[in-house]
């Protein structure tokens, strides 16, 4: 029998199902033709007992019966009509996540405006150095090297690349939350201080710190939209980051454009004025739920 036949017939024991559709998935190239549902097989027993056992970890006993509900909904989503574990309002609220999947908490729409702000920086951080270059060049006498220019420009982007790898160690030390914290200082003080700079090398020392922050930060805002999101509007959601980040670059240009007829301070303003998003980035971060 061939390795998809198995996992078929696999899929059809353990959900006691006659018939299951063939995904999109190329049984080719994903060895286990399926994303396995990490709840699936357990017993109600031995269920109840590991979420017993999160919720005394984490200080959650007095939520024991609700997590438990939500572990038995999760482990069987077709089935969960058929549970008289789960009240008729655990019930309505599933349905309402197919039949309504726009009427969400507050709160998922406060995370996710935090997070469209934090994409939106990331792209005004990035234009701000396009009106800047028609000035600074000349301000520390290196307009005729176009090469330094280029670095000074690419800084960011830069140690970006190699700050997007420290990410994972990040988030598993600070959490979701706590990184987009720290990230966001990176946003406020290195931007900021770029006004501050009285030589080339100050600009591009402050530009490496502001990529230190962006490589992480652009690795961990999909993930923690994704992570708060249900999963009917989670694609939707998670796509806007793009959709932010090119918003950022809209508003960095206009502010640019403000900024141009101030004269030789004209730079100064263009780098530093992207700090002011970052802001409320690092004061209501903290008001979002944590994953």
């Amino acid at each position: 029998m061939s390795r998809a036949s198995d996992v078929e017939g696999d899929v059809k024991s353990k959900l006691d199902i006659s018939h299951v559709e063939h995904s999109n998935a190329d049984y080719t190239r994903n060895i286990d033709a399926r994303v396995r549902n990490p709840l699936l097989g357990i017993s109600k027993s031995d269920l109840r007992v590991q979420v017993a056992g999160f919720c005394h970890e984490f200080g959650f006993q007095d939520k024991e019966d609700v997590f438990f509900r939500g572990a038995l909904a999760a482990q069987n989503p077709e089935t969960y009509e058929s549970f008289g574990e789960l009240t008729e309002d655990d019930k309505n609220v599933l349905r309402r996540e197919v039949t309504h999947k726009w009427h969400l908490p507050r709160d998922l729409y406060w995370s996710i405006a935090l997070c469209s702000l934090g994409s939106a920086i990331q792209g005004w951080d990035n234009t701000g150095a396009n009106g800047a270059n028609l000035s600074f060049p000349q301000e520390f006498g290196i307009e005729n090297n176009q090469a330094l220019v280029g670095v000074i420009n690419a800084g960011p982007t830069l140690f970006g690349l190699l700050s997007a790898w420290a990410a994972d160690p990040i988030n598993n030390r600070l959490g979701r939350r706590g990184t987009i914290f720290l990230t966001g200082l990176f946003c406020v003080f290195p931007v900021l201080a770029q006004s501050f700079t009285q030589n080339w090398w100050g600009l591009l020392i402050c530009r490496f710190f502001m990529g230190l922050g962006m490589g992480v930060k652009i690795s961990t805002i999909p993930v923690y939209s994704a992570e708060v999101a249900p999963a009917a509007v989670r694609g939707g959601i998670v796509t806007s980051f793009q959709l932010w980040v090119a918003f950022g670059i809209f508003v960095g240009f206009c502010s640019n454009l403000v900024w141009y007829r101030v004269g030789k301070l004209a730079w100064r303003f263009q780098l530093g004025a992207a700090f002011a998003p970052a802001i409320p980035v690092l004061i209501f971060i903290w008001f979002c739920p944590g994953t």
